[in-house]
């Protein structure tokens, strides 16, 4: 692994690549003044930030804006971080206000939350003056360890999740791993969900490490969340350095993903991303039995980490099955294949745990869309 690890005042930084962008990862653990000292050290170069705030982060907020007022003039924004939300037209109302508020080609964009405002802050600073430097301060656990290593950034459309998108790399991601402790424990552990993706899909080698980090996330929290951050960072480095856009190798990522977007544009928000994910893996096994020889073993492995997250199956029932079928025909990996049937969706399956099967040099096959509906609804109702 081509990670760079220094420990030095409380920190641990990571630097790795994504593509030719160089990124470092500043996290620690309860340690905001040392944290924080290291930002102003990156955020003197700037005339002002735009801060894009999660509302529900606002506690965390107001402690940063506190310290950095006096390095950078800042222009805070809180959004309220929905699905729902999640739209062209929040870009353009952030576009318009950093504009209206002195953001210039010598600024940067700070975002602050989750998974949706990294994506709807990040869309931001790709638009603004044609770029401008993004850094991302997470707040919970899936934009921690999964969403903020990614140069991806996409807002919804009617039709479907992140249909609407570019690529900017952040320069910076900053976390006090004790933040992640302030979200619900349950939420936590949904929130997860997109690590046990790639320890299944990526590093299985990590599942033992992995469900300790679970087991451990209340009574030794430190441990846990510098695990699952290890975890994160080891499974997506080598992929986000040799293809940062995420259309070969890279695209193992989307494991679960077909199924469990579908599952959560169709909910409205109700299932959350990670919940939506963990669902369309148990899908994926299912459907990789078949077609992929995946092993009786390896797919009780996916409903053993399942088990770990402690997600109620019982919530499913608040969303319509035909709505989540009608969501799987806009799936955003259309057309990554070339020569499919028309009906079949491009979908990663494993034949072992680790081991996606391909189609050309992507991790993708073509699946048809009236099998993906059949096997969801067994594995839905609880009869696979």
């Amino acid at each position: 692994m081509s990670v760079i690890q220094q420990h030095e005042d409380e920190i641990t930084t990571y630097e790795f690549a994504i593509g030719s962008d160089r990124v470092k990862y500043l996290a620690a653990y309860d340690s905001l003044p040392a944290l924080t000292d290291r930002l102003k050290e990156a955020l003197q170069q700037f005339s002002s930030i735009l801060l894009v705030v999660d509302s529900q982060a606002r506690p965390h907020a107001e402690h940063i804006v506190k310290a950095l007022d006096r390095v950078v003039d800042i222009v805070p924004v809180y959004i309220v971080a929905s699905e729902k939300r999640k739209r062209p037209s929040l870009v353009e109302d952030l576009v318009e206000h950093a504009i209206d508020h002195g953001i210039n080609r010598q600024s940067a964009v700070v975002t602050m939350g989750g998974g949706v405002t990294g994506n709807v802050g990040g869309m931001t600073a790709a638009l603004l003056f044609r770029g401008l430097p993004l850094i991302h301060l997470p707040t919970t656990p899936v934009a921690a360890f999964d969403s903020v290593l990614s140069a991806k950034q996409a807002v919804n459309l009617r039709q479907g999740k992140n249909l609407y998108g570019t690529f900017h790399a952040p320069m910076l991601i900053a976390c006090d791993l004790k933040w992640l402790n302030t979200v619900p424990d349950d939420q936590l552990a949904i929130g997860v969900a997109e690590m046990a993706k790639n320890v299944l899909a990526v590093v299985p080698s990590e599942a033992e490490h992995f469900v300790a980090a679970l087991k451990e996330r209340r009574q030794s929290p430190r441990f846990a969340m510098q695990t699952l951050l290890d975890i994160g960072i080891a499974a997506k480095e080598p992929f986000l350095l040799i293809d940062p856009h995420e259309h070969r190798e890279a695209l193992v990522f989307e494991y679960g993903h077909t199924v469990g977007h579908a599952i959560e544009f169709a909910s409205g928000g109700r299932i959350s991303h990670g919940e939506g994910v963990a669902w369309g893996m148990l899908v994926a096994a299912e459907l990789a039995v078949d077609i992929c020889g995946l092993s009786a073993q390896d797919r009780v492995q996916h409903y053993e980490l399942f088990s770990a997250l402690g997600i109620d199956r019982s919530r499913l029932a608040q969303v319509d099955a035909g709505s989540i079928k009608r969501a799987l025909r806009s799936d955003n990996k259309r057309g990554h294949l070339d020569g499919t049937r028309h009906g079949d969706l491009a979908m990663v399956l494993l034949r072992a745990l680790g081991t996606p099967m391909t189609f050309g040099k992507k991790p993708l096959i073509p699946v048809s869309l009236e099998r993906i509906e059949s096997t969801m609804d067994s594995v839905l109702t609880g009869s696979a």
